[in-house]
């Protein structure tokens, strides 16, 4: 996968979420309350991350100039998160909760990701 397919994956996944955020906030509050109920998916999405941020630091570990280093450091978080949704995901979940239980801070969080997500797609699909 190029730089490139990377800024657009990143791009349209992170303002798609962004977007879901605003528009929908209930059903973020829903996705938590259902991971509450299933540890299964708590350990799938930790595989999915791990393996997502394992394949980007793996084949695209650049921390060289210009944009790329971003693509790194997201590889990275996806494997913090990975490891931290496998080896503590009741501390994972409970900060997710803490995170969207008041409204003022989903909404930051979520235009935090539609700007990541703007970036990424101006580096994927323009620059």
């Amino acid at each position: 996968m190029t730089e490139i397919q990377i800024f657009q994956l990143f791009g349209l996944t992170f303002f798609a979420i962004g977007i879901g955020m605003l528009g929908n906030p209930k059903f973020i509050k829903n996705i938590t309350q259902e991971l509450d109920k299933s540890t299964v998916g708590m350990m799938y999405g930790g595989l999915i991350s791990l393996a997502i941020g394992y394949f980007i630091v793996a084949f695209h570990g650049a921390w060289g100039g210009g944009w790329s280093f971003f693509i790194t450091i997201m590889g990275w978080l996806a494997i913090f998160k990975g490891l931290g949704l496998l080896m503590h995901p009741v501390g994972m979940l409970n900060m997710y909760k803490k995170i969207i239980s008041k409204k003022s801070h989903a909404i930051v969080i979520a235009w935090i990701i539609i700007i990541i997500g703007l970036l990424s797609l101006y580096f994927g699909y323009i620059a």
